[in-house]
């Protein structure tokens, strides 16, 4: 299992900031993606905004990860 974690409008969005995903070792972020959408479909209008990390590095779609993970669900980074 895994834990999602969703921070900024992806979190208002669901209505929740974790999500525990029952996956099989070496599944990738790409193949996580559409399990989130898939219990929360009002997150699928943001892919391209947003950025993700494994157990506190950012990450790209082809990281693999597996149980006892801990994905982050991160809105863009703005400075000023």
């Amino acid at each position: 299992m895994i834990e999602v974690l969703l921070f900024g409008a992806a979190a208002d969005r669901a209505g929740t900031r974790k999500i525990q995903l029952e996956l099989e070792g070496g599944t990738t972020l790409a193949e996580v993606w559409p399990r989130l959408v898939d219990r929360h479909p009002e997150l699928s209008s943001m892919r391209d905004t947003l950025a993700f990390a494994v157990n506190g590095e950012y990450a790209r779609m082809d990281e693999r990860v597996g149980p006892g993970d801990e994905v982050a669900v991160l809105p863009p980074v703005s400075g000023g």
